[in-house]
This record gives structure tokens, C-alpha cells and sequence, in this order.
């Protein structure tokens, strides 16, 4: 298996990093602008494989719709599928992701009227005008479900009224979702403990992407765990619908955030003072708990997340696979349900090989590492091709070591 070494800097980073567009928004885009029939609308699009093989899919439209490990975009087709009347795909991926939880989506998607079968291959989807109406998730283990949901709800026959109960895992990501189908011309409105969409019309409008505050997450890792540090992130603002962009309150306690018109620069604190030690809710920022862990570790704090009972059924379960690189690292970790606990600092200064096991947030967030020990190998370096494929090349330009090892 190919592998990647990694090496600090010679001095502070000191760096302007272009970020890949936002993968979640391009997705969106794409289903959205598809049920258009003109993809060309979106720009800026992220160049990271789940993106890219979204945008073939929808471009192609083949029987076979193989989305790989991405389950953005599994979920996403399947919904897509749904209502392509007088069509049939086979919505399939890498038996990981087959193996990955859907029923609930497919049950609500059948429930609305979708034609869906599950094979040993993956779902076959018969595609047809669907008649819409209620559909009720209580704590379900993905918003994917309802953004999926959501996306397509202008095309049902009575439009949607979802009811979403219980724990509210990503509730930005559905936040996102409504703000796009507002930006193109869908008026949805939330209910006391829903959202309802009618039937309606997208209307054919232009759309740029803007840049990943869940890639910016592992640039303010870096901030954090190297004094002198500076990164500028050219286009990345605050006013945004991604919200990821809590990184920015996250990490505050190391690092100082400077806004401008072209972007953000990112600063190390010279006056950063320990996190306070009561438990974080990460329920709505998932996606930065990884780096978050990573810095805490190497900033030799104490640290203490809930609300991350759907990390277990990622590409991996992240939950396990950080607890598992702390304790390689010399740190304590453990975790029980959505609860993380760890401490402790990193205790050996020695090469560290890693492998992320499909798991593109383990290798992005792990590579900083390198910042406090000699040197971090990352097997399957091309993980992060799905979602910051240029990870390598910036963490080069901004002064690493990497070095191909064959």
C-alpha cells in the first residue's frame, strides 16, 4: 500500500491556503440543477471525488449508478432516482457503504411513493411521479435523510411535511438544504417541530459554490499547535450557509480570526489559555470533532464531546479509530454512546504510521500531527481525494516535508 511521510516546517507556517469548494454544497447544487436539467448552472464545483462522481452520475444518468464510499451521494441518488419517472437505476458503492445505514431513508422515500427494492447489489429504484405528503424521523442517525428528502420535495404531487423529532444530529446541514431551495425560487416553512415544502418549481438561477469551512477546520489545527503560525484562507467568510463554520468559536481559544473582504487570516494566540473543561455539544458540527480531538491532544488538555452517535457509522467508526491513534500517540481516550472523553499529552516525539481506513477526516486531521512529533506516515494517501484532493500540495507549499514512500 502506497504511503505518504510527513515532516514540520522549518519555521512557523506562514501561508495562503486556496481551499477546495464545499463538497455538502456542491452536492446539493447538483441534485437541485439536475431536476433542472442544466448542471451548468453551478460553478466553482469541489474537486473532491464524492463531488466529481456526483457530477458524472447526474451528467451520464447510466442504469448503474456506482457512488463509490460517498454516502452523501448514495443517499442523495437514491432520492434523485426516485423521481425520474419511466426510469430505473441500480443506486450502488464499495460494500462498506452498502453496509452503512439507509432503511430509514428508503422506508420514508417508499412511504412517499418511491419504487425502491433492495438487492444484493444494491437498490434498484423505478422511477415515477410520486405523490408526497407526511413522513415522521424520530433522532434519526443521518440528516442526510432529510436533506435528501427535502431536495426533491418541490417534484411530489403534494409536496412534503416532514416531522423531525428527538435528537437533531447536523442540523445545520438541513438549515443548508432550505436555504438553497430558497435560492432557487423553493419556499419552504417550518412547522413547530418540522419543515414543510409545496410543490413547486426550482427556478433555473446561477450558483457559485463557495469555499469548505469542514477543510478550513484542519488549517485552524494547524494554527493551534504551532506558535508564530499564520494562515491566510482567500474567499472564506463567515456569512455562509455551512455550518462548519462554528469552527471559527471552536477554536478561539488558540486562535485569533482576522476578516477581511478576501477572506480570513488565521493567527496563533500568544496569549491562548486552556479550553474550559466543561463538555462540548457537537451535535451540530460532526464533521470537526476529528481535528478538534487532534488539537486538544496536541495542545496537552483535557477534553469532553457529546453528541456524536452517528460518527459510529461513517466510512469507519470515528469514534473508535481516534480513541485508537490518542492511545498510539501516548494520550487517554475513551468513549461510551455519543460521548468522547480524553487527555493526557502526547508523550513519544517519534515517527507515527497511521492508517485512516477509508476514512478521509482521519487522514487530514492526523497529517498536523507532524507539527509535534518527528514525522507521521499516512497510508492510502489518496483517501482525501474525496473530499480535499490538493491536501498534500498545500501542506507543501505552506513549508512540510512529503514525501511519496512506494
Amino acid at each position: 500500500m502506497p504511503s505518504i511521510t510527513i515532516r514540520r516546517p522549518a519555521r512557523p507556517l506562514d501561508a495562503t491556503v486556496q481551499l477546495p469548494h464545499s463538497k455538502s454544497v456542491s452536492n446539493r447544487a447538483l441534485l437541485i440543477t439536475s431536476l433542472l436539467d442544466d448542471l451548468s448552472l453551478v460553478s466553482a464545483l469541489s474537486d473532491g471525488d464524492d463531488t466529481r462522481v456526483m457530477h458524472t452520475l447526474l451528467r451520464d444518468r447510466p442504469h448503474t449508478m456506482d457512488c463509490g464510499a460517498g454516502g452523501t451521494t448514495f443517499r442523495f441518488l437514491l432520492a434523485w432516482a426516485a423521481v425520474q419517472d419511466g426510469e430505473e437505476h441500480l443506486i450502488t458503492g464499495i460494500p462498506r457503504l452498502l453496509e452503512r445505514p439507509h432503511d430509514d431513508l428508503v422506508e420514508a422515500l417508499r412511504t412517499l411513493g418511491a419504487d425502491i427494492k433492495k438487492t444484493s447489489k444494491g437498490y434498484r429504484v423505478r422511477g415515477r411521479k410520486m405523490k408526497g405528503g407526511a413522513v415522521h424521523f424520530d433522532s434519526p442517525i443521518s440528516s442526510q435523510y432529510l436533506s435528501a428528502l427535502v431536495l426533491i420535495a418541490p417534484r411530489l404531487q403534494e409536496g412534503l411535511d416532514l416531522k423531525w423529532t428527538g435528537t437533531r444530529l447536523s442540523e445545520p446541514f438541513v438549515s443548508m438544504t432550505l436555504k438553497m431551495l430558497d435560492h432557487f425560487g423553493v419556499r419552504p416553512s417550518l412547522t413547530l417541530d418540522g419543515v414543510h415544502v409545496p410543490p413547486s418549481d426550482y427556478q433555473a438561477v446561477p450558483y457559485q459554490v463557495p469555499p469548505d469551512w469542514s477543510s478550513a477546520a484542519f488549517w485552524f489545527e494547524q494554527v493551534a499547535l504551532d506558535p508564530g503560525a499564520q494562515v491566510a484562507l482567500p474567499g472564506l467568510t463567515m456569512e455562509t450557509l455551512q455550518g462548519d463554520r462554528e469552527a471559527a468559536k471552536l477554536w478561539a481559544p488558540w486562535v485569533e480570526v482576522v476578516a477581511d473582504k478576501n477572506g480570513i487570516l488565521l493567527k496563533y494566540r500568544t496569549d491562548a489559555e486552556p479550553r474550559p473543561n466543561e463538555p462540548l455539544d457537537l451535535k451540530h458540527v460532526p464533521d470537526l470533532f476529528q481535528p478538534l480531538a487532534f488539537t486538544v491532544a496536541g495542545r496537552g488538555e483535557l477534553g469532553a464531546y457529546t453528541g456524536l452517535d452517528n460518527l459510529v457509522v461513517k466510512e469507519t467508526d470515528r469514534l473508535q479509530a481516534v480513541a485508537a491513534a490518542l492511545s498510539t500517540l501516548g494520550c487517554t481516550a475513551g468513549h461510551r454512546g455519543g460521548t468522547f472523553i480524553q487527555g493526557g499529552s502526547i508523550l513519544q516525539k517519534g515517527a507515527y504510521t497511521f492508517d485512516p481506513d477509508i476514512d478521509h477526516r482521519m487522514a487530514l486531521s492526523l497529517a498536523p500531527m507532524a507539527l509535534l512529533v518527528e514525522s507521521v506516515t499516512i497510508k492510502d494517501p489518496g483517501v482525501v481525494d474525496k473530499s480535499y484532493p490538493g491536501y498534500w500540495d498545500d501542506l507543501r507549499k505552506a513549508g512540510y516535508s512529503v514525501v511519496e514512500n512506494r
